[in-house]
């Protein structure tokens, strides 16, 4: 194998949809930085993704695919099944999945967000406050 093909390979495979905490802080850190201002989900996640969709707590494969449009194993690749801490957001093009991150709850929770998926110039989410200073974002 030659060394261009050995160094391509993990580059590759960075490629495929896969989890990634580092969404989950970019989503943070916009939520921490400001007790008012929007989150603004175009700007994190993976490059290329044109809508993102978020499965709230215990959502099943049967659930995810009915938001999806399409089939993906959110229960063997996230705990949203069973933790109800999180919430998933799926990032998507042309009908697949290039990424995805389990975000906490307690820094944003994306539950009460109508519609379900957002296509990426409708990703500015706002603050709803609830009760005991809890933090829903939602759609302008």
């Amino acid at each position: 194998m030659k060394r261009s093909s050995l160094i391509l390979l993990p580059i590759l495979l960075l490629g495929c949809s896969s989890e990634s905490s580092t969404i989950s802080e970019q989503i943070a850190s916009q939520f921490k930085a400001s007790n008012t201002a929007p989150v603004d989900l175009s700007i994190v996640g993976p490059v290329s993704w044109e809508r993102v969709c978020i499965l709230s707590p215990y959502s099943t494969n049967q659930a995810a695919e009915q938001i999806l449009g399409f089939k993906w194993d959110a229960e063997s690749k996230t705990s949203i099944s069973v933790d109800d801490g999180i919430n998933v957001l799926i990032f998507i093009e042309d009908q697949r999945v290039v990424g995805y991150a389990e975000h906490p709850r307690n820094m944003g929770d994306f539950s009460k967000l109508q519609p379900r998926c957002l296509v990426r110039s409708q990703a500015r989410l706002k603050r709803e406050f609830g009760a005991g200073n809890w933090v829903y974002l939602v759609s302008p």
